[in-house]
């Protein structure tokens, strides 16, 4: 994991604003089970994960001091196929956010821009690097 990436996610303890509206993407989403299969998590999970990182970045509750007390850690990206990081990397999901109303509920006049969010794309390298940070978190917080 790339100090770079790291840094465009989480800067003096508080998640990107850019990278905080994806992961309130992921909350929100009705599937994200693109996301979630590629991770190896079930989509109740990550979305409960995702949850709970996008509170602990409200109450500035990340433990995590430098790179250095993350490395004791070791990265645990899958070592037997380094060519997984490679790829997740590569990879980028595009999360449609409208919301979806039945036909009965919404007149043709009554469509307000709150109905279209833009479409956001999430890179699998980066949410693999913070659910990475989480876990580390996590383990800081219960040794």
């Amino acid at each position: 994991m790339s100090s770079g990436r790291k840094k465009s996610i989480l800067t003096n303890r508080k998640l990107s604003v850019d990278f905080t509206r994806k992961l309130s993407a992921i909350s929100c989403a009705s599937d994200v089970s693109c996301i979630s299969a590629r991770l190896g998590l079930e989509q109740g999970h990550l979305k409960n994960i995702v949850q709970d990182i996008l509170e602990m970045d409200n109450k500035d509750e990340w433990e995590l001091g430098s790179d250095d007390e993350l490395s004791e850690y070791g990265d645990d990206w899958d070592d037997d196929d380094p060519s997984i990081w490679q790829e997740l990397q590569n990879e980028t999901v595009r999360l449609d956010q409208r919301k979806h109303s039945s036909a009965s509920e919404v007149s043709t006049n009554s469509l307000s821009s709150a109905d279209n969010f833009p479409p956001v794309e999430i890179n699998l390298g980066e949410m693999k690097t913070v659910l990475n940070l989480y876990k580390k978190h996590k383990i800081s917080v219960t040794s």
